[in-house]
């Protein structure tokens, strides 16, 4: 075991150290994948070692590293070393974090980083949470909270307000809890894709109107397309007149809130009845870890505490929490330790630097874009998120039509051009109805080197292609 140990540990550290010098990862054919690693169940193992170099050699390297520093896609995740060493002794321990009988010393470690959450957010001593597997079910968990106090023959006319750039969880959850498609009301946006809120009182006004029953408005702190975030006050100030469920999805954007020009721009979070925040994300955690938190903590257990017979030697005192009571899991892992254990080793102090540090690459990396003059800048800098697209040469008696078809087809081509080069990994989205490339900062590992070797790469790639 020590000698097994030791090896793996070996491994983990080479891994971590000297991860930036190799490729960002690389994709196998379903073909490929099946004559490397399909087989029947064997009847005897093999060696450790051998075991270990075929995780090492064969699986590792065919999946995109989202902790690479040059891995710019989607919203990445980068862990410090002792989150990863945390989770280790939490899968070593194997603890049942549902109950306090069962696990009172993970369930305070739970209260004490949901605490930690609640404070740098300013949300109320009365908050209650729980942590999920990650932002989509937190999502899903706020929306049967919400849901608990609607009565069962009024269900089918609630309608649902949120962004047309809101997160796709929302509206996988809305399917989960019930909600037809019609019961999902999507919101235009302004030129910063913000929530435009005169698009919010037309909806829920028009739907009052007919009978329907305006019920919650999702809010973004922090799009994954742009990183936009919603016109927070102005919402909650119309939620509290119009008497409606106000949900915050910060799952990217909530760690802001520990730098001062973050808590002004997240202003009005603090109002919401229920926010999701993701640790996976911006937080520097392992996945997985998201987290949902609810402004009137009892309501959790009203919507999930369920006591059957085999459940009635855990029943809690009144100051005692079961997490298997807020949320959707009986058997839950012990996922704050690794939370809990990485702020205590390092400090709030890292994390807020690690912020500052992603918005500055995010700012560097619009100026060298816009030096370049290849560029078009489709989204300015908005948290550590930058949208932009490779402008095509012009060619003589080409029209506008042509132009704009080729300047479509050109960014997922550069995307996918880059991704092969095993560089680095960026992905595309769709703004105002147009293809456009875009880069996300979330990792303590980029470097400004890391932003030059990409930029340079996308010119390259784009003249290349053009």
């Amino acid at each position: 075991m020590r000698d097994a140990g030791a090896q793996t540990l070996d491994a983990m550290i080479d891994d971590f150290v000297s991860l930036g010098e190799r490729g960002v990862g690389q994709t196998g054919s379903r073909d490929q994948m099946e004559a490397l690693l399909g087989e029947p169940p064997p009847e005897m193992g093999i060696p450790f070692e051998r075991l270990l170099g075929i995780v090492r050699e064969t699986i590792v390297p065919h999946c995109f590293r989202t902790t690479h520093p040059r891995f710019l896609a989607f919203i990445p995740g980068a862990p410090t070393f002792p989150s990863i060493l945390a989770d280790c002794l939490a899968s070593n321990a194997n603890i049942f974090a549902g109950v306090w009988k069962e696990a009172s010393g993970a369930a305070q470690v739970e209260l004490v980083v949901l605490d930690w959450f609640r404070q740098i957010l300013g949300y109320p001593p009365e908050t209650r949470g729980i942590l999920t597997g990650g932002g989509s079910e937190a999502n899903l968990t706020a929306l049967v909270v919400a849901r608990e106090k609607i009565p069962f023959d009024e269900r089918g006319k609630i309608v649902l307000y949120a962004s047309e750039h809101r997160h796709w969880s929302i509206d996988r959850a809305a399917k989960i809890v019930g909600l037809r498609p019609d019961q999902i009301r999507p919101l235009a946006c302004d030129a910063d894709f913000r929530v435009r809120i005169d698009t919010l009182h037309e909806a829920v006004a028009s739907d009052r109107q007919a009978g329907r029953l305006p019920w919650l408005v999702l809010a973004n702190a922090g799009t994954t397309n742009t990183g936009s975030v919603d016109p927070l006050p102005a919402i909650a100030d119309f939620c509290k007149r119009e008497k409606l469920w106000l949900h915050v999805d910060a799952a990217y954007g909530w760690p802001m809130s520990l730098t001062t020009s973050g808590r002004q721009l997240l202003s009005g979070i603090e109002r919401a009845d229920s926010i999701t925040v993701d640790p996976h994300k911006w937080f520097a955690q392992p996945f997985e870890a998201g987290c949902l938190l609810v402004r009137r903590g009892e309501l959790l257990t009203q919507a999930f505490m369920m006591r059957p017979e085999y459940m009635q030697d855990v029943v809690p005192n009144h100051d005692e929490i079961n997490f298997c009571d807020h949320g959707i899991a009986l058997t839950r892992r012990f996922r704050a330790l690794k939370i809990w254990f990485s702020v205590k080793l390092l400090g709030i102090g890292w994390f807020r630097r690690l912020i500052e540090h992603s918005i500055a690459l995010a700012e560097y990396t619009q100026g060298l874009l816009e030096q370049t003059g290849r560029f078009e800048i489709t989204s300015p800098r908005k948290l550590s998120i930058v949208c932009f697209r490779y402008l095509p040469r012009e060619r003589k008696g080409e029209g506008e039509k042509e132009r704009r078809r080729e300047k479509e087809d050109l960014q997922p081509a550069i995307a996918e051009e880059l991704t092969r080069t095993g560089r680095a990994f960026l992905s595309t989205t769709r703004l105002n109805g147009q293809s456009t490339l875009r880069l996300c900062f979330v990792s303590w590992r980029t470097t400004a080197a890391d932003v030059d070797d990409v930029v340079r790469l996308l010119c390259e790639i784009g003249a290349r292609l053009d």
